[in-house]
């Protein structure tokens, strides 16, 4: 039987992969100014425009958006097959250990949008904040 996970933890796995976004994107920023900077041919902006594409979905993925995690997650699992599939290994300890994390930041940020969902009114009109209305009655008169 499974337990339910709380809050405090999806919010952790969460907070893991953008982490892991800015990180990777971070780092590929940096092997393109060491590439540039050190006139090696292997093409610095192709290393700049994934560190920024990361660098963004990271962003996003920071600011709720979970279609930008789906997106992002499923961009660097097919990067990683193709990687392996050209028959380069290299890094694919950290492809898989930064896949784990997206994957994981996925199924957290659902199940926080799916509680949020079920937790909030059914009625899109009604404020959580507003006081219920209750009509007012009038005090009997005596005459």
């Amino acid at each position: 039987m499974a337990t339910a996970v709380d809050d405090s933890k999806l919010r952790r796995r969460y907070r893991n992969a953008y982490i892991a976004l800015y990180v990777i994107g971070g780092l590929t920023l940096l092997l393109a100014l060491v590439t540039a900077l050190g006139r090696i041919a292997v093409l610095p902006q192709v290393f700049a425009v994934e560190g920024a594409i990361l660098i963004v979905f990271g962003y996003f993925t920071m600011r709720g958006s979970l279609l930008a995690l789906a997106i992002i997650t499923g961009l660097y699992a097919i990067d990683g097959v193709l990687t392996v599939a050209s028959g380069s290994y290299q890094g694919i300890v950290i492809r898989v250990l930064v896949l784990f994390f997206l994957i994981q930041g996925l199924m957290a940020m659902r199940e926080l949008k799916r509680r949020t969902a079920v937790a909030s009114p059914a009625s899109p009109t009604a404020s959580p904040t507003a006081e219920p209305s209750v009509p007012r009655q009038e005090p009997p008169t005596t005459s």
